[in-house]
């Protein structure tokens, strides 16, 4: 199958199922595992009403997207009119499609630099079959049907890669960057291994130019878009509902992370000291695993600083307060890209995917054994969120044991790896 038919039929399926069964997305806006208040369409269809008669956004505290976002989908809304949903529904499947095409130019990127730093051919997996793992992942299609805006973030993600190591373009990636911490805030994080990465491809590695003005870039989309958005609002309080409320986790609500039963259960006492712990944890490792594989240029073949980013992203999409199935979809659909590195050399693939199997099967089960018929509780769905938290650690070390492997390999001049037999002490 070429990459055209695969873009087409995996838009189809993103653009026919919620129009010929537009109920769905409703159901699935309102499901735990796919949808949280941060990233709801529900709660983007709560602020189209609020525009609409003229009351503040943030009043009530059921809005969470950021002002710029809601009127620039309510818009597109109204210049669709009548179609609106079936305006949404092709929106949707456009980035996504978007995102899948990108996904096959960091492929073919990273192939290609690899190849040049190891001084061996790394072909890598057809565009095709790279575009498939992400246009017929089911944690991504059922995010795609239930309209999420963190769509429109993975793509942000996939965008400022393909912006800073494809286009060669580093300012525009940070400004992309920027729209990413913009509309949800937690790609804030991704700063450092990115400018790690943009640092380490760099023809000439010139810091100021590449680090400080990178830097500068970021921080002045950001400022700019807050701006923008306190002149749609006159106030601040979007700052408070879209990013202070991620930060203080102040809206509890069950999803697949490990924050909300935690503080369901916690004495009001604690709940200042573990919040700073649960943020602190969130992004505490990314610096580390920027450094552990940082591409060194006094190391030709070790290291692998698209890899550290990657392994950033999947660690603050653990650790954050509300995920959804679709920030471990991104990740899954990413692994592809490193079937000819790291792949070859991970030992729980398997057992990873079978992990998730249960966890997926299972979650909906006692949510609505909790939720719905009252004969379980909360500690039945939670076990669940601690079983999705497993599936991303193994994923996690994996991984990095794979990479570790490869070091090896690179700087002892394994002649037959498939000989080799190394032990984790």
């Amino acid at each position: 199958m070429s990459l055209t038919l695969t873009l087409l039929f995996g838009g189809a399926v993103r653009f026919l199922v919620p129009t010929f069964l537009p109920q769905l997305t409703d159901v699935l806006a309102g499901t735990a595992e796919i949808s949280t208040p941060i990233d709801s369409f529900r709660s983007l269809q709560e602020a189209f009403f609020y525009l609409k008669n003229g009351m503040d956004l943030y009043d009530g505290a059921m809005v969470h997207h950021p002002p710029l976002f809601v009127v620039l989908m309510k818009s597109f809304g109204d210049m669709a009119g009548s179609h609106a949903p079936i305006a949404y529904n092709a929106l949707f499947t456009l980035v996504d499609v978007g995102t899948a095409y990108k996904l096959t130019q960091l492929s073919q990127w990273y192939n290609t630099h690899h190849s040049r730093r190891s001084g061996r051919p790394l072909v890598g997996l057809p565009q095709h079959l790279i575009a498939s793992f992400y246009l017929f992942n089911p944690l991504i299609i059922l995010t795609n049907w239930a309209h999420s805006s963190a769509i429109f973030s993975y793509f942000m993600i996939v965008e400022l890669l393909v912006q800073a190591l494809i286009d060669h373009n580093l300012f525009r990636g940070a400004i992309v960057l920027g729209v990413a911490a913009y509309l949800s805030f937690n790609p804030v994080y991704l700063i450092v291994p990115y400018l790690a990465l943009v640092y380490a491809v760099a023809k000439e590695r010139d810091w100021p130019t590449q680090i400080v003005k990178n830097v500068g870039l970021f921080f002045f989309s950001v400022t700019t878009l807050v701006l923008i958005s306190f002149a749609l609002t006159a106030l601040f309080d979007f700052v408070f509902q879209s990013y202070w409320l991620v930060l203080l986790f102040l809206k509890l609500a069950p999803n697949l992370g490990l924050w909300w039963y935690l503080f369901t259960e916690m004495f009001d006492f604690f709940n200042p000291l573990y919040k700073g712990i649960f943020n602190l944890y969130n992004c505490v490792f990314v610096l580390p695993l920027t450094l552990r594989f940082f591409e060194s240029s006094s190391e030709k073949k070790t290291g692998d600083s698209f890899l550290a980013f990657y392994l950033c992203y999947l660690w603050v999409a653990f650790s954050k307060a509300y995920p959804i199935v679709g920030d471990l979809g991104l990740a899954v659909s990413m692994l592809p890209i490193f079937s000819e590195t790291v792949i070859p050399y991970t030992k729980f693939l398997f057992l990873s995917t079978l992990t998730l199997i249960t966890c997926l099967v299972l979650s909906p089960i006692f949510y609505y054994c909790w939720i719905v018929l009252g004969n379980g509780n909360s500690n039945f769905f939670y076990s669940m969120s601690l079983i999705m938290g497993t599936v991303y650690l193994i994923l996690f070390l994996d991984i990095i044991w794979g990479r570790l492997v490869v070091d090896y390999i690179e700087t002892n001049e394994v002649k037959d790896p498939k000989k080799l037999r190394l032990t984790q002490i």
